[in-house]
This record gives C-alpha cells, structure tokens and sequence, in this order.
C-alpha cells in the first residue's frame, strides 16, 4: 500500500497493487465523478471511471496501464479539479521517480503534467518497471550522476529515449561516491573521512552547514553553470520532451536542477520548496536503514548528526539557494539570462509551453 506524499491540494490518493483509493477533500458533500484519460490533456479526460456520493473512489487502475490522468466533477458541475496524476510513479525498484505536474505559478497557471520528470537512477528497474517508464514516451535522460555512478550503476535502456545528456555538475554530493561501487563501502568512506580530521570541525553538527555551503556553489559554480545550462537548454525545446533528469538518490543534483526548471517556469517558491521537500517523505525509511548503518560504525554523536545532516533533505538547504540567486542577480529572469545564456524570449515561451489555465484552491 503506498499513499502519495502530495497529489494537489484537495487530492488524496494511496495505491495498493492495481487499485487506487482517490479522495477529493474539504469539498461539499454531493455526488461526485471521477474522468481518466490516456493523456494529460483536459480535453482527453472524457471517460467517465466511477461516481461517488462522498468523493471518495476505489478503482482498478493496473501499473502496466499507465499513465492515466484525472479529473474530478461535482455531478451538478458546481466545483471540480484540476487534471490530475500519481505524483510519485509505481516502480518497484526506483523510490523517488516523480511527475513534476501540477505546480501553480505566480502568474496564477499550473504547471503541465506529463512533460517534466525527476527522479532517482534507473540502474535496478525490472522488466515491468522499464515497461511502465516506456510508456511515458520520455525523450530525454538528463543524468547528473558521475562518470563514476554511471559506469558501475548504468540506467536501464528505455526504448522510447533519444538523448542522453550526462550533465554531472561535480558537487560534493557526488564526491561521497567516488571509488565506491555499493552502500556499504560509501558509508565506511564517510565515517573514515570523519575519523581522520578530513571534515572541518565547525561542520561536524547537525546544521547541516556544509550541505547549504554546496547549494550555494551550485549557483554560481562554472562545471555547474555548464551542466545545468545544459539540462536548462533541453527543457526549453520542445523536441526534447518528456523530459526526465535524475541524479543517484533524486535528493541534492536533482533537487537543485529541479528548482531551476520551476523557477525558470515562474512557480511559486512555496511550490518549488514542497516538490523539494517531497524526497524527505519518500526517503524517510531508506534514510532510517542509512541511520541504523552508520551506527554500526561509529557511536559518537556529533558524528552521527553530521552524516544524518547530509543525508536529510530540509527547506533550508533550497532555500539558500534561492535566497543567493535573489541577493545576487535580483530576479530568477535575470540569472537565467546573465548566468545561463537563455533569451527572455526563451522564457517567455517556456512558459507559456508548460503553463496552463486552471481552478483555484483555497488552501
């Protein structure tokens, strides 16, 4: 049974094995239908599902038959949804692969599911899992993972994929990695750095200061301006699209990339920080399993707080970012133009591409 950390504002949704519990909230109580479709286009969501005297459905949607978008209608059209999708893809070998649909802009659009996916490496899907991310048509792979990660974790083949951009930014997330090839080895080389004075003392607490150090490099960073420019000149052509960017654990490479496409698109900060913090709901056991590991090597507290501190995802390591963009360019417009090389033009269109009309929620 998996229960999706965040659909949009008025939708609870879980899965369990081939069937969905789909809940509309805090609406009046009537009859309610449920419409699906193969694409995320309002007009195709004509096939009437179920109907609900609650808002409440139950309904047989197998994993090989997605992607299936919703819309839920008040049987007297007095209120209804926005288009809707499972946020969190059901693959059973990659946790934290997501449809980036859905976000609303300051400009008061939504953002367009369907186009824009993030997520965790594909090096363990199986054969139902790969047919599943097939049938999303994704054009391009944007992998921010290292040489390293990528030539001893390499993504599964996706027959629908044209390009591949390895965009590896060179953070210090993937620095952990270097010369390991399996968890076990990453986390005795972590503790190691500790215990030989490898990690400056002022770092070693749960701040997590060394982590938001990171985010802001990433802003102005030359290997990442290169990597993301690259990552941020796909996702203005159309040709490119769907598109699907990922780094090892969908967390920091990805989470930072992640953040630039919806703050080229004109989403609201408080959206962009909510799909950041989405990984923090989706990795809570993973994380856990991390934490127990660690503990099987080192006891010290400070030690442990320092690892767990890189491992969390927290507002305050996007938000740093954000905040130096800001202080250090005035506008998102003007660091896409004078940092990336993108045209106003280029954005403008962009928008209008990813963005579109939709109903208002009272939050």
């Amino acid at each position: 049974m998996k229960k999706q950390p965040y659909i949009l504002p008025r939708i609870w949704m879980k899965r369990d094995d081939d069937q969905l519990t789909i809940k509309i909230l805090n609406c009046p109580k009537k009859e309610y239908q449920l419409f699906i479709g193969d694409t995320p286009n309002k007009t195709a969501i004509s096939t009437l599902l179920a109907v609900s005297a609650n808002g409440e459905f139950k309904v047989e949607v197998p994993r090989e038959q997605l992607p299936k978008y919703f819309i839920i209608k008040a049987s007297d059209e007095s209120c209804g949804t926005n288009l809707f999708a499972e946020r969190v893809l059901p693959l059973k070998n990659a946790i934290n692969v997501r449809d980036m649909g859905g976000y609303e802009a300051n400009d008061g659009r939504f953002l367009k599911w369907g186009q824009l996916f993030r997520g965790d490496q594909l090096s363990k899907l199986d054969e139902q899992d790969q047919k599943i991310l097939t049938n999303y048509h994704l054009q391009t792979i944007v992998d921010y993972r290292s040489p390293h990660e990528r030539q001893y974790h390499p993504n599964h083949f996706l027959p629908s994929i044209l390009q591949v951009l390895n965009c590896d930014p060179q953070s210090s997330f993937s620095e952990a990695a270097a010369n390991v090839v399996d968890l076990q080895g990453e986390n005795e080389k972590l503790v190691q750095s500790l215990k030989n004075g490898e990690v400056p003392e002022k770092y070693i607490n749960d701040r997590g200061e060394n982590v938001i150090a990171s985010y802001q490099d990433l802003v102005t960073s030359p290997v990442a301006q290169e990597a993301y420019g690259r990552m941020l000149k796909a996702v203005v052509r159309r040709e490119c699209l769907p598109l699907f960017h990922h780094c090892r654990g969908g967390k920091d490479r990805t989470g930072f990339g992640s953040m630039l496409i919806l703050l080229l698109l004109g989403i609201k900060e408080d959206e962009i920080v909510k799909d950041y913090m989405l990984t923090k709901t989706i990795r809570k056991e993973r994380n856990q399993l991390k934490y127990d590991l660690y503990r099987e090597l080192v006891q010290k507290k400070s030690y442990l707080d320092y690892l767990m501190a890189m491992i969390d995802t927290r507002e305050s390591y996007i938000k740093a970012a954000i905040a130096k963009i800001f202080a250090l360019f005035g506008t998102p417009e003007n660091y896409f133009q004078q940092h990336f090389g993108l045209t106003m033009a280029e954005i403008t269109a962009a928008r209008d591409f990813y963005l579109e009309e939709g109903i208002h929620y009272d939050r």
